[in-house]
């Protein structure tokens, strides 16, 4: 029987470390593999992405019986995977940069504050842990074994993008409100994370969060900011 989630729970840390490591130990496995090897590592993403998209349909639709406007694969995270992908079949970086940003920030968000009521071993909680890792570990694919990254300027590029792309957002919440709510833009998720506890009452909510989602953007770039200017020290250094 599941619990009423607790974020502070001994399980869910233990769940959330346990996706940490299948992130970022998984990738190295396939460093120098061969390229016939690769191409199966894509087509693998691409599976697991696309049976667990159509497994959430089923969850939404026939496990919480649900109607279809809450079930439509727009919130953020669907578009985070949908860019891996897109990404694993053509290679293009800009969904790359899509899923490095959105997927991090978003789906790292939810890895760690999941929007659910109930914890282990409830089918949302365990759904919502493995869905948002995939997506993640698409991004450590990207970034460990098939070496791409983003730069600075990218930043700019996807959150420019992401602020066109809450016009059509909201315009689809709209049409079907009370349901939907996709990206949360009419109200606030349910759960403990950082729209719930620090933000205002919807729908000011909206106001600060957009500051606060460049921020985050600002943040998972860190790393590789870090990393540049540590590799310029050195170069000056020699």
């Amino acid at each position: 029987m599941a619990e009423e989630f607790k974020i502070l729970s001994f399980s869910h840390a233990l769940i959330v470390a346990l996706c940490v490591f299948l992130i970022i130990c998984i990738p190295q496995i396939f460093v120098g593999a061969k390229k016939a090897t690769l191409l199966k590592v894509k087509f693998m993403m691409v599976a697991l992405i696309i049976t667990f998209q159509a497994f959430e349909l089923y969850k939404t639709l026939i496990l919480f019986n649900e109607p279809w406007q809450n079930a439509l694969p727009i919130h953020m995270c669907d578009f985070s995977a949908f860019a891996i992908v897109v990404y694993m079949l053509t290679g293009k970086k800009i969904f790359f940069n899509f899923a490095y940003f959105w997927g991090i920030a978003g789906a790292g968000m939810a890895l760690i504050t999941p929007d659910v009521l109930y914890g282990l071993p409830s089918v949302g909680y365990l759904a919502n842990q493995y869905g948002h890792t995939i997506i993640i570990l698409g991004v450590s694919f990207g970034l460990t074994v098939f070496g791409d990254r983003p730069y600075s300027k990218d930043i700019f590029i996807i959150f420019g993008w992401t602020l066109l792309m809450l016009i059509p957002i909201y315009i689809i919440n709209y049409i079907l409100y009370p349901l939907g709510n996709y990206w949360y833009t009419f109200e606030k998720p349910i759960g403990n994370n950082i729209i719930v506890l620090f933000l205002p009452d919807a729908p000011y909510h909206m106001i600060p969060l957009i500051p606060v989602a460049f921020a985050f953007m600002l943040l998972v770039y860190l790393p590789l900011y870090i990393k540049d200017k540590r590799n310029q020290y050195h170069s000056k250094s020699i």
